[in-house]
């Protein structure tokens, strides 16, 4: 892999999902400023445009690419053009996902979980398994973006509580099969971060009075973007297999809130 001193991600070639707004552009504008060329995958094309412009003008190459990430012939044409794009690549960061409207299980439809689960599990696994097959015999590093929601249940949100926890289980998984291929797969558990993803859930918190964590304060998606920034670096070398939380201390009580 190339040189990274002190973080550099000069000369790597990193896909991002979900990258048109919050964690993912995040991330995007970091590898960005630390050298990488970026493919920008996101339903937004107007979004990831204007990023790739921005990016662009930074002196990386950055390339948008309009994806439907629950359709498969779309994952597919993903990955064929980042291949054409980039002819290979090192870092894949599955980023997207969805959270969908509260609804107690018994009430929950086919059509509704099989989304859930199609975005946040289906969607990382096959991406996974084409970008070790882009990263060839020099491996690369592969980032699952679950949540703390995949430690503790929630009311209402059993599709999105078990896709999570299963993307961790993923990580676990691929990082066995794959170590010795020279491809690190990790995680990232991301608590209430000031996105639009989560706004439904800090909603919530308030109206029920509820601490948000322990610091008592909502992260920021740059706090997710140096996270994940590390765990691709050669920094990171030795980490494999592993999630993060980035909770500001939530796991630390989760289930002890009233009314969980």
């Amino acid at each position: 892999m190339p040189d990274s001193h002190e973080g550099s991600l000069a000369g790597r070639r990193a896909l991002v999902t979900g990258a048109s707004r919050g964690i993912g552009a995040a991330i995007a504008r970091r590898f960005a400023e630390l050298g990488a060329d970026v493919a920008l995958a996101a339903r937004s094309t107007e979004a990831i445009q204007a990023l790739a412009k921005e990016l662009a003008d930074g002196g990386v190459r950055a390339v948008p690419i309009q994806a439907d990430l629950t359709d498969r012939d779309s994952l597919a044409a993903l990955m064929a053009r980042v291949g054409e794009e980039f002819g290979g690549l090192d870092i894949l960061v599955n980023n997207a996902g969805v959270l969908p409207v509260a609804e107690r299980a018994e009430r929950l439809g086919w059509d509704a979980w099989d989304a859930t689960f199609g975005l946040n599990l289906s969607a990382p696994w096959y991406l996974a398994c084409r970008a070790k097959e882009l990263m060839g015999e020099r491996g690369g590093v592969i980032v699952n973006n679950a949540s703390t929601a995949a430690y503790f249940p929630s009311r209402g949100l059993v599709a999105y509580n078990v896709s999570k926890s299963a993307l961790i289980m993923l990580t676990r998984v691929l990082a066995l099969e794959w170590a010795r291929a020279g491809v690190r797969v990790v995680g990232v558990a991301p608590g209430k971060i000031e996105t639009d993803l989560v706004q439904p859930i800090l909603r919530w918190t308030e109206k029920h009075q509820l601490p948000v964590n322990p610091q008592g304060r909502i992260g920021a998606d740059h706090e997710v973007a140096d996270l994940v920034a590390f765990l691709v670096s050669d920094r990171a070398a030795y980490l494999t297999g592993i999630t993060v939380p980035i909770d500001g201390g939530e796991l630390l009580t989760a289930g002890s809130e009233p009314g969980r």
